[in-house]
């Protein structure tokens, strides 16, 4: 039989466990959030410098904004 503090203290340590986990997500999180805007910059960035003036930026342009924001 399970004594009556074992159950709040099991929670406890269970609500504590998804907060690390959650704080430990922050870094990525935020390193995706920059990789992202780095890429949506890039394909702006070189869809104004087409002359055709195309709004869809096409898989080139897409390939060298990936290959700039990772640091190729």
């Amino acid at each position: 039989m399970i004594r009556a503090h074992a159950l709040s203290a099991l929670a406890a340590l269970s609500s504590l466990s998804l907060m690390v986990i959650a704080l430990l997500q922050i870094p990525q999180a935020v390193k995706t959030h920059r990789y992202n805007r780095c890429i949506d910059r890039q394909i702006a960035m070189r869809a104004e410098i087409n002359p055709q003036g195309g709004h869809v930026p096409g898989m080139l342009n897409y390939l060298k904004a990936v290959e700039h924001c990772e640091g190729s």
